[in-house]
């Protein structure tokens, strides 16, 4: 499966490496890609135990997962659509 995450932190090419480095041995994940931009990670998994690890180990390098990615406009803008 396929997935994306927002993280903290990322914000220069330099980490990219380190980071890529980290991730490539986790078993599981594979198509790792890093867009420093928009602060976005994203990888094919095929297990939960894979993604648990990803975040573990993003989250011990320094880039916790940011699991507020939108402002509280946009959340109230999107809770108006639905």
């Amino acid at each position: 499966m396929k997935a994306n995450i927002i993280v903290k932190n990322l914000k220069n090419n330099g980490s990219v490496e380190a980071i890529l480095k980290k991730l490539s041995v986790i078993p599981g994940l594979s198509e790792i890609n890093i867009d420093t931009e928009h602060s976005k990670i994203s990888f094919t998994y095929q297990s939960d135990e894979a993604v648990f690890s990803l975040l573990n180990t993003l989250k011990n390098l320094g880039y916790p997962y940011n699991t507020n990615p939108h402002s509280m406009a946009d959340r109230s803008n999107n809770e108006l659509l639905t």
